[in-house]
């Protein structure tokens, strides 16, 4: 009787009670038709930070706001030298380095979904166009070294193969690349090393011998230095934002670009907007609490309470939660925090992909 009143995180908490709960209470995949109508009912506040333990066979689950942690058995799959490259829609996207070929593999960590995809060599740029399950789901993967190559490949269409588009090549076109982004299903937008703002147009899909009209659309905002790290990320109406992190996290600035002038403008903040980032993929969204708005949110930890730091552009300050609602001591940078180092994304919670 109360397993059939559970939902989401609710379900997860009953598992976890004891043994016995979770004997009672098998994973669910959240698809038939009364579990769907339960979800579409039930919210969460924010992304979760997804820490696989390659040592332990764990994956930990930490809400950020109020400090929850869930935690469930690895995959045989996921379990090995595993990489991280793109998280949206409550799906990863995990490269196996451990196996041989290189096993590239969709992941939904809330349904145990997982789906393997044509074997390939070694992407290092990803991004999704659509939630895998979405017949219109379309993947592209960069390489970007001593040559450079796209691929895209259509997730639920036959043939599985890979289509390869190459940029145009010559001394202007970047050898490495970060966070592409889709706009309007079309459009690449990606950054180059040093935070220069680079877009393929054009693609055409069907072609295997296709080419990419590439060009520079907006440099480096003014200051971006070398130790600096920029992440890329779209917003409501395929509206882009670019932050900007010094090394130590001194300092903490935001861009819109003004798709006019070419140009990134520094905004003052966020509105109802929050920001996570992290080296695998940047999520922004409407904040559901104001508690958790106009604040970007890092996979780091404070070393003494081991709770998720966050930057808040009302103090202009770092904090982190306590007791779900109120924040602890402000402090300057990342001073007093730690990197989390096995492999980490943000994730959206989804029980209904």
């Amino acid at each position: 009787m109360i397993m059939e009143f559970l939902v989401g995180v609710e379900y997860l908490n009953f598992r976890a009670t004891c043994k016995e709960c979770q004997l009672a209470a098998p994973v669910i995949r959240w698809r038939n038709e009364a579990s769907l109508v339960r979800l579409k009912t039930y919210s969460l506040p924010s992304p979760w930070l997804m820490v696989f333990d390659t040592h332990q066979g764990i994956i930990t689950f930490t809400d950020p706001m109020f400090g929850d942690k869930y935690f469930m058995k690895t995959p045989s799959e996921m379990i090995g030298d595993v990489r991280i490259h793109w998280s949206g829609y409550g799906w990863l996207l995990v490269f196996n380095l451990s196996h041989e070929p290189l096993s590239v593999m969709l992941f939904n960590p809330f349904t145990n979904d997982i789906r393997m995809l044509p074997p390939m060599g070694y992407i290092r740029s990803v991004c999704f166009s659509a939630p895998p399950t979405s017949p219109d789901c379309k993947f592209v993967g960069f390489i970007a070294n001593d040559a450079f190559a796209a691929y895209v490949h259509f997730v639920n269409r036959k043939p599985e193969i890979w289509v390869v588009l190459h940029a145009i090549i010559d001394e202007n076109v970047p050898r490495s690349i970060s966070f592409p982004t889709l706009c309007d299903d079309r459009d690449v937008y990606a950054l180059e090393a040093e935070g220069r703002l680079d877009v393929y147009r054009s693609m055409d899909d069907q072609d295997e011998a296709g080419r990419w009209f590439w060009e520079v659309v907006a440099e480096a905002p003014r200051g971006c230095s070398s130790e600096a790290q920029c992440f890329l990320m779209k917003c409501e109406e395929n509206r882009l934002l670019l932050v900007r992190v010094d090394e130590y996290g001194e300092s903490v600035e935001v861009y819109k670009l003004n798709q006019s002038t070419h140009e990134w403008e520094k905004i003052d903040g966020l509105g109802r907007r929050m920001i996570y980032i992290c080296g695998a993929t940047c999520i922004c969204k409407e904040a559901k609490t104001p508690e958790m708005e106009n604040k970007i949110y890092f996979p780091r930890l404070h070393s003494k309470n081991g709770k998720i730091v966050f930057y808040s552009f009302e103090t202009r300050k770092f904090h982190t939660f306590n007791d779900r609602k109120f924040e602890e001591e402000s402090f300057g940078g990342f001073l007093g925090t730690k990197y989390i180092l096995n492999p980490h994304v943000w994730i959206e919670p989804s029980w209904s992909h």
